[in-house]
C-alpha cells in the first residue's frame, strides 16, 4: 500500500499490512526532500510492516505504538558488502501479510529462535494492545545512512537507511497525533540507532505540545567504533545528515573512538527522567566481537580481543549508568547475540522484573544503579565457533544490584562441549549465515 495515501483508520484490526513510503520531493517538485528517497541497498523498493491490535480500541482509549527495527549486520567496503549482498534487499517478511500477531506468534513458538512482541506481554506491558510497526533493514548502515550511490570498486550501494526510517516515522507522526506511549526496540544493527530515533520522536511531539512517554529496549547494539573504521570507512554511510538534524556535534565526534558513548550521553542528557532507556547484552557475543575485529578493534596486543571488547563496553555502560538514572543495563551471562522480539532476553527469569522498570506506560519505577562488574577474562568460546550459542552456566543478572566478579563458567576448547547444556540456543539462520560469512572475511583480513 502507498503509505502517504493510507490512513491507519482505514486498516483492519489484527492484520499485517505492507506499506511503501515512496520518494518525496520539495514543493517545487524539482529536488528530493531531505531523507526523501527510501530504498534498499541494491536500489529496490523499501517498505515497512504494520498491524493494529487484534481487539478494536475504543476512540477514547489512548493510542499505544510499538516500533521494532530489524537487525542484520553492516558493510563498509567492497568485501564486506559482497559478503552481505543478500542483506541489501528487503528481507522475506511477506509471509506475515494478512496474518494477526497471535498467528505469527504461534509460528514463532514452534520455530524457536525468534519471537514477535505484539503477541505477548513483557513485564507489565501488554503489547497485544499496541499498534505495531516493523522497520526492515536492507541498507547495511545501521538505519542512519544518507549516502546514495556509494561506489565500492565498481559496486554501487545505497546506504540510505536514514531515509527509510525517517519516512516511516513521518507516517507514524501523521497517523498517531497524540499517542500515550511509544516503545522502541530492535536487535543488533536495529538496536544501535534507537537513541537517535527516540530524540526525533520526543522532539516531534514536544513541538506540538504533547508529552508522549517513550521507552527503549536496545538488544545487543553495535556499540563500539574502533578508530580504523571511523577514520577510513564511517564517512561512506554519511550519518552526518541525521545526526546534525538532532543537534548532535557530529564534526567533533565523528572520529572519536568514544563516538557511541558521546551519542548516548547527548541523547540521555535531553531525555525525560521518567522515560526508561534499557540495554540488553550478552557478555560473550561472537557476532558483536566479529564486527569489532573486522572494523579494526583488535589493536591492543597486550590483552585478548575478548577482554578488550568487553572491558570497553563495560566501562562505558557503567559510567553512563552512574550519570543517568533512567538508563539501565541487563547483562546475560553467557554466549549469544540477539533475535527479533527480545527472544533470548525473554528466556531469562530475571528479565521480566528488570524490563518492568524500563517499559511502563506510567512513571518509571526507580532502580538502583550500580557499576557493571564482570569477569573480563572469560574464555572466548562463541568467538572461535561463530555458530555456537552454548554455555554451561547461563545466568542473567539485572544490573540494578551489585554484581560481584564471577568465576569463569564458560566452556573452553578443552572442556566438555559435546553434550549441549540446558541453555543451548537455536540461533536464527540469518545470524548464523552472517557469522559464517564474516568468519570467512576475517580469515582473509587476518591472512
Amino acid at each position: 500500500l502507498p503509505a502517504e495515501n493510507t490512513s491507519i483508520s482505514t486498516l483492519n484490526n489484527g492484520q499485517f499490512y505492507k506499506m511503501c513510503p515512496g520518494s518525496h520531493k520539495h514543493s517545487n517538485n524539482d529536488t528530493f526532500a531531505t531523507l526523501g528517497q527510501p530504498k534498499c541497498g541494491d536500489g529496490s523498493n523499501f517498505a515497512f510492516y504494520l498491524t493494529r491490535p487484534e481487539q478494536p480500541q475504543q476512540e477514547e482509549q489512548p493510542q499505544k505504538v510499538l516500533i521494532e527495527l530489524s537487525g542484520g549486520g553492516a558493510c563498509w567496503d567492497k568485501g564486506t558488502c559482497a559478503l552481505q549482498s543478500f542483506l541489501l534487499k528487503m528481507p522475506p517478511l511477506d509471509f506475515v501479510l494478512g496474518m494477526s500477531c497471535s498467528d505469527v506468534g504461534k509460528i514463532a513458538e514452534v520455530s524457536e529462535g525468534w519471537d514477535i512482541l505484539c503477541a505477548r506481554t513483557v513485564g507489565q506491558t501488554d503489547f497485544t494492545e499496541y499498534n505495531t510497526i516493523v522497520i526492515p533493514y536492507c541498507t547495511q548502515d545501521v538505519h542512519l545512512g544518507d549516502a546514495a550511490e556509494v561506489l565500492y570498486d565498481g559496486t554501487t550501494i545505497q546506504h540510505v537507511g536514514g531515509h527509510n526510517t525517517y519516512r516511516t516515522l513521518q507516517w507514524v507522526f501523521d497517523n498517531f497525533e497524540d499517542p500515550s506511549h511509544i516503545v522502541l526496540t530492535g536487535c543488533s544493527a536495529g538496536a544501535t540507532p534507537l537513541p537517535v530515533f527516540y530524540h526525533m520522536i520526543k522532539e516531534h511531539y514536544k513541538a506540538r505540545g504533547r508529552n508522549v512517554k517513550v521507552n527503549i529496549i536496545s538488544d545487543s547494539p553495535v556499540y563500539l567504533t574502533p578508530r580504523n573504521f571511523l577514520e577510513n570507512h564511517f564517512q561512506f554511510w554519511n550519518h552526518e545528515t541525521v545526526m546534525k538534524s538532532i543537534g548532535f556535534d557530529y564534526d567533533t565526534h565523528k572520529e572519536d573512538v568514544q563516538y557511541a558513548s558521546a551519542v548516548l550521553d547527548y541523547l540521555l542528557d535531553g531525555s525525560d527522567d521518567t522515560d526508561g532507556i534499557g540495554l540488553v547484552s550478552h557478555n560473550d557475543d561472537a557476532i558483536s566481537l566479529m564486527y569489532y575485529i573486522a572494523m579494526g578493534g583488535d589493536d591492543d596486543t597486550k590483552t585478548s580481543v575478548q577482554t578488550q571488547w568487553w572491558s570497553e563496553m563495560n566501562n562505558s555502560w557503567s559510567q553512563t549508568m552512574n550519570e543517568h538514572e533512567n538508563f539501565d543495563v541487563f547483562i546475560i551471562n553467557g554466549s549469544g547475540h540477539c533475535s527479533s522480539g527480545l527472544y533470548f532476553a525473554n528466556q531469562q527469569p530475571d528479565f521480566e522484573k528488570w524490563v518492568s522498570n524500563i517499559v511502563s506506560s506510567t512513571s518509571l519505577i526507580p532502580v538502583q544503579q550500580e557499576t557493571v562488574v564482570m569477569n573480563t577474562s572469560v574464555t572466548m568460546t562463541a568467538a572461535t565457533d561463530p555458530t555456537s550459542a552454548t554455555t554451561e552456566a547461563y545466568e542473567s543478572r539485572p544490573v540494578e544490584s551489585p554484581v560481584s566478579p564471577m568465576n569463569n563458567t564458560f566452556p573452553s576448547s578443552e572442556s566438555e562441549t559435546d553434550t549441549p547444556s540446558t541453555a543451548t540456543f537455536k540461533a536464527s539462520a540469518g545470524h548464523t549465515l552472517i557469522a559464517t560469512f564474516l568468519c570467512l572475511h576475517l580469515c582473509l583480513l587476518l591472512g
